[in-house]
């Protein structure tokens, strides 16, 4: 089974919050989470460690960047430079979040 994690649970500043117990997870082969910030969210590390398969909300910001730059310009998207990009600004949105 696959599950796909939409909810802003885990999200800064509740980082600790989860919407599923780590023994639930078990259950499942892929976890996908659409929270960017922090990287890693409590949902995703108990998945891999109950042996699934994780997405992080960052890889699917990365595939969404790429996939609008090529739909905008017709022109093949830098992996790398989008990775950096999402990268540079989920590190600078945390930050301003820790703050509030």
């Amino acid at each position: 089974m696959i599950l796909a994690n939409t909810t802003t649970i885990g999200m800064q500043p509740n980082i600790d919050e989860t919407p599923l117990s780590k023994q639930a997870l078990g259950s499942y082969a892929v976890v996908f989470d659409a929270v960017d910030t922090p990287k890693v969210i409590r949902l995703l590390r108990e998945a891999e460690e109950a042996g699934a398969s994780v997405v992080s909300g960052m890889e699917m910001s990365v595939r969404q960047a790429m996939g609008q730059f090529e739909s905008f310009t017709g022109l093949a998207a830098a992996e790398n430079l989008m990775r950096d990009i999402v990268t540079r600004t989920s590190t600078r949105t945390a930050t301003v979040l820790s703050k509030i």
